[in-house]
């Protein structure tokens, strides 16, 4: 598939329509902005309208074609959080980084390349990244953002699992979290470990480097691993306070319904128990 014309017709659209979306591309984005966990904004690129449709195809049609390592949980049907931790339960040292900037840093020449590796010619991977890329980088919130970070970090996937494997350890990736465990040996490969990451062009946040031993709570991508999976006591509390006080309201005033199902339904994939007992208290879900 090499032309522009080529890549219309697998998506379905006509090249004027490629055209189009193309040349109005800045219209087609809506920006919102997140708080993240530890209080800092991360801004939100959602694509509407036609941009979305297109992006949504590219996703379908191209990305979730493409086997992935063992080793990557994030964005990879029937594969999740908690299949990114269970290799890491009762290990003796467990080692996690996260990749700074993560989405951003995947450019817009990255992207053309990795286009070509999946075998489209120039023009139709020139006509593919510019749907997918916004002002020279991925943006977050696209449908296709994380398929296409997946295989930016091919390279350091299979670098790091290759390291792991040899030496005894377990290696994981959910999105930018990457986790490595196993015995005390690991403390002697963690600068190797990072300088395979940056030697791939990406920067480790150098504030989220984390050494946990078995004495200490080891948690990777925000699930506490030490014996069995589990969410760290605050956040239960914090679960179990957010029912209680839901369960508590009338029913015609209640809200956040579907946020309240939502933090069940992770509680009870890592706490069983205590999700069951928690569910029991809105008879209504």
């Amino acid at each position: 598939m090499g032309s522009k014309a080529d890549v219309a017709k697998f998506l379905c659209v006509s090249p004027g329509e490629i055209d189009q979306v193309l040349d109005q591309q800045r219209r087609f984005y809506m920006p919102r902005q997140r708080t993240k966990a530890d209080g800092t904004i991360r801004t939100l690129h959602e694509p509407t309208g036609p941009l979305m449709l297109l992006q949504q195809k590219v996703k379908n049609h191209i990305l979730d074609a493409v086997g992935l390592l063992d080793c990557i949980h994030g964005g990879v049907r029937g594969r999740s959080q908690i299949t990114n931790t269970i290799p890491h339960v009762r290990k003796e040292v467990v080692f996690t980084l996260d990749i700074k900037d993560f989405f951003p840093s995947v450019s817009s020449s990255s992207v053309r390349a990795i286009f070509r590796v999946l075998g489209f010619g120039e023009e139709a991977a020139t006509v593919l990244t510019r749907l997918v890329v916004w002002e020279s980088h991925l943006p977050q919130g696209v449908p296709t953002c994380t398929g296409i970070a997946n295989l930016a970090m091919t390279r350091v996937d299979i670098r790091l699992r290759s390291l792991a494997r040899q030496r005894g350890f377990d290696y994981t990736r959910y999105i930018d979290d990457l986790a490595l465990s196993g015995s005390r040996r690991l403390l002697d490969f963690r600068r190797l470990i990072i300088r395979i990451v940056e030697t791939e062009g990406f920067r480790v946040n150098p504030h989220k480097i984390r050494t946990m031993h078995s004495g200490m709570r080891q948690v990777v991508a925000g699930v506490i691993v030490n014996r069995k999976l589990n969410l760290s006591r605050e956040q239960r509390d914090k679960i179990r306070q957010n029912v209680i006080r839901f369960a508590s309201t009338p029913k015609r005033f209640r809200k956040n319904q579907d946020r309240i199902r939502g933090h069940l339904s992770w509680l009870s994939s890592v706490n069983a128990p205590l999700g069951k007992r928690l569910r029991a208290r809105i008879e209504d879900f």
